[in-house]
């Protein structure tokens, strides 16, 4: 009797280290922050400034979500759009940054399988932050002018479910078109798109010409990114 007594006295205290030590690497998982691939598209609002579509995805995390442009602000490329560009005049130069916060996103993030509703209780924020740029005064007169530039993302998830706060990483490559628009009586660049692509990244902004034919292949690659974000924004969550 006190051997069987011993076996499981013995059993339940190597449980109860495994349990111990699930539950520690749980938490260290969690403490690292998660590096996201996907893309972000902005276009011009319907209402406000630019409108923009983030699909994300990182380990045992995924988002979907959508900044229709309440608050233009948010977009550093808000002078390039027609709401503020027929106001102001064409674009000349912005920055390339932008700021999500959960109260003006719309859409669902799903951590571990379990999908979350951006809002007030369920927040996630991120920021993309890249350069400035100026276009140089012998493009401002062209039918559509390209701006490369790296970016950085950063960002965070926090629900009542979770134990502490969720980090999120990531880097890549945007590629603003601006194609020559009349606006409210003015004629120069404003924003067609502008693609926030994660993965590889340049090494500095570049500012070039696109000639016509490159302009309505840009135009349409743009469109198509959109569609599939709103395909996939349209799909149920399971």
């Amino acid at each position: 009797m006190p051997r069987r007594l011993h076996l499981s006295l013995t059993t339940f205290l190597q449980v109860l280290a495994l349990v111990t030590f699930s539950l520690a690497a749980s938490a260290t998982v969690l403490a690292d922050p998660i590096t996201v691939g996907g893309n972000f598209i902005v276009v011009n609002g319907q209402f406000f400034g630019p409108s923009g579509t983030a699909n994300l995805a990182g380990q045992n995390f995924s988002a979907n979500v959508t900044d229709f442009g309440a608050n233009f602000s948010n977009f550093g490329i808000a002078p390039c759009s027609r709401s503020i560009g027929g106001l102001n005049g064409p674009c000349t130069g912005a920055n390339l940054n932008y700021v999500g916060m959960s109260s003006d996103l719309t859409g669902s993030f799903t951590v571990n399988g379990i999908v979350f509703t951006s809002g007030a209780v369920n927040s996630l924020n991120f920021k993309f932050n890249s350069a400035s740029f100026l276009i140089p005064p012998e493009l401002l007169d062209d039918s559509a002018v390209l701006i490369t530039a790296p970016f950085t993302f950063t960002g965070l998830v926090s629900s009542p479910a979770f134990a502490d706060t969720i980090d999120l990483q990531g880097d890549g490559t945007v590629r603003l078109l601006l194609t020559r628009q009349t606006v409210n009586g003015f004629t120069g660049l404003f924003l067609d798109h502008a693609d926030y692509n994660f993965g590889p990244t340049v090494s500095e902004v570049t500012i070039q010409s696109v000639p016509e034919p490159a302009t309505l292949m840009l135009f349409f690659s743009g469109l198509a990114a959109t569609a599939v974000g709103m395909r996939r924004s349209s799909r149920p969550h399971h």
